[in-house]
């Protein structure tokens, strides 16, 4: 192929070569001896080799696994019926597995990596489950031994990893090495050598795309490492003895070290994917965690501002220095939505935990701008883990707001809280802004981002309405519910915001018509549904009138508007 395309390329030079020559004559009033070269059609490049793995891959990981299974089933057949001493079955074990895990490794030196993956499953596995059996049920050596053993596996497939430049067989190490505690478990208070062992393990796998100078597109292996180990730390946390609360504390701060170093990976001209992503749920573990050991340690709820501030400042630190790494603004916007979510925890945790709720509606309001920003800067594959992290922290704060604060419209007790300068507005307020941000970035959550903003934005509104009319009704004190003319102003708000969204529809012309007609007539009908059926319900006459009157002159006065604007247009 290399031998042929100067050939082609030299063949196409003379008849363009031809062809300018017949043109010139052309120009000069000469009669040209022949019609002009026609040049020769492009020669149709070979596809790119596609992604979609071989169904030999798939038949060899299904035929791993189920002789792992058969592996697990045999030793524990040969157990119980004796035929076989305990030590002849234990060295038949790493012979299997061994000899499985050799021809692995040999098919992906030869350039079959993936078919080598899935074999080196099987044959880690069964090493995994001989060293177990010869710990745990023969006794032949200590369980520490045993995890010593499985981590030197780990070590050496991580060797291999990084030889082939695989992110697959990483992947295959690390979900080894993140086993082996579970498999070589005795009980006990053994949280900090955990922690020791997972900060190696970490290290381990930091060397493979340091010695491979490859891996930010290893989205697998990267999760799995970073998913793995937390969730290892969090039992580790939650089961620590106070004695082991100080040692955890730094283990936790050099696991948060080993994260971003997996984040950000090393220089090479390949850029780490999604980076922010993940150090983003390393940072709010980080302080999640830390908060679990505050509390086990009975230590003071306030000065727990500190930690967070200071995890707040390390983002800001690591703003220059990560655009220089990432030779781009990329990482600029996680870093400071990171900040800003961190700076807002520490006020409620220093002076009062009724405002976590806002809390959470800064930090998913930073993480929608962030997202909102990279997509401007069109670092699509930043932008999306953004804005998935924003939903689901926009989500949370949803449902947090909806079960603190909108069992208002069903009548439960109302504190008096100043309409418009509470916790309950501030919370759904900035919610519906993370909304808002997150419906402007398209894409799959555009749906759920324009329903959640619908939601919030409204009953945000509705509810201030209710409390201000509450307000003036009941100047001091506390009262059980809504009155009625707080209940009448909530289905006012309702109607005018229903119909300002139909009068909207008519203004647009594109795929979100639809979308906002349908929302004002839900919000019309609900109005007048709630009129009829509860506002009205005992009412004296003057309320009736005031409420008749003000949910029908919204309706006249929208379908008003909207005529003129219509006749006004040019057909």
């Amino acid at each position: 192929m290399e031998s042929q395309e100067p050939q082609d390329l030299a063949e196409r030079v003379t008849r363009l070569e031809a062809q300018v020559a017949w043109l010139l004559q052309q120009g000069a009033g000469q009669r040209p001896a022949a019609t002009p070269p026609r040049l020769p059609p492009p020669i149709p490049k070979p596809a790119a080799p596609g992604r979609e793995i071989s169904p030999v891959v798939w038949i060899a990981g299904i035929a791993a696994s189920i002789f792992l299974i058969g592996a697990i089933f045999f030793f524990h057949w040969a157990v119980q019926q004796g035929w076989v001493e305990p030590e002849l079955r234990f060295v038949l074990g790493l012979l299997a597995g061994g000899g499985i895990a050799a021809f692995a490794a040999r098919l992906m030196l030869r350039g079959t990596p993936r078919l080598g993956v899935a074999l080196l499953l099987a044959g880690l596995g069964t090493l995994q489950f001989a060293f177990r059996a010869g710990a745990m049920s023969y006794h032949f050596f200590p369980a520490v031994l045993g995890l010593a053993a499985t981590a030197l596996l780990t070590l050496v497939a991580g060797a291999l990893a990084a030889r082939v430049r695989s992110g697959a067989a990483l992947t295959v190490a690390l979900v080894s090495g993140l086993v082996a505690p579970l498999v070589f478990s005795q009980g006990g208070h053994h949280e900090v050598a955990l922690a020791l062992y997972l900060a190696v393990l970490m290290t381990a796998a930091l060397a493979v795309p340091y010695l491979a100078r490859s891996g930010g597109a290893w989205h697998g292996a990267r999760w799995t490492a970073l998913l793995g180990v937390w969730l290892w730390l969090l039992a580790a946390c939650l089961e620590s003895t106070r004695a082991d609360l100080p040692t955890l504390g730094g283990l936790l701060l050099l696991h948060l070290l080993l994260a971003g170093l997996w984040a950000w990976l090393p220089h090479t001209e390949e850029k780490p994917g999604t980076p922010t992503a993940l150090w983003l749920v390393a940072s709010v573990l980080t302080t999640a965690y830390g908060w679990l050991l505050w509390k086990r340690g009975d230590l003071s709820v306030e000065t727990f501002a500190l930690p967070v501030l200071a995890l707040a400042a390390l983002n800001l630190v690591l703003v220059k220095p990560l655009r220089d790494r990432l030779g781009n603004r990329r990482a600029d916007w996680g870093l400071l939505a990171l900040a800003a979510g961190h700076l807002s925890l520490a006020v409620p945790v220093a002076l009062a935990w009724r405002w976590v709720g806002p809390v959470w509606g800064i930090f998913a309001l930073s993480l929608a701008w962030a997202a909102d920003r990279a997509r401007t800067a069109e670092h699509t594959e930043e932008a999306t883990s953004l804005r998935w992290l924003g939903a689901a922290l926009a989500l949370l704060t949803s449902l947090r707001w909806a079960f603190h604060h909108v069992d208002g419209l069903i009548g439960s007790s109302y504190s008096g809280a100043l309409p418009f300068f509470n916790s309950s507005f501030a919370e759904g307020a900035l919610v519906s802004l993370a909304w808002f941000l997150l419906l402007r970035g398209g894409g799959p959550l555009r749906g759920i981002s324009f329903l959640a903003l619908e939601l919030t934005a409204n009953l945000t509104l509705a509810l201030e309405a209710a409390h201000l009319v509450q307000r003036l009704q009941v100047p001091a004190g506390h009262s059980y519910g809504f009155s009625r003319g707080a209940s009448v102003s909530i289905t006012l708000v309702l109607a005018l915001s229903g119909a300002w969204q139909w009068m909207r529809s008519l203004r647009l012309r594109d795929e979100t018509r639809k979308a906002w007609m349908i929302a004002g007539y839900a919000w019309m009908g609900l109005a007048s549904f709630k009129l009829i059926a509860a506002d009205l319900d005992g009412a004296d006459t003057p309320l009736r009138a005031l409420a008749f009157l003000g949910v029908g002159g919204i309706g006249m006065a929208a379908a008003i508007l909207a005529n003129r604007r219509r006749t006004q247009e040019p057909s």
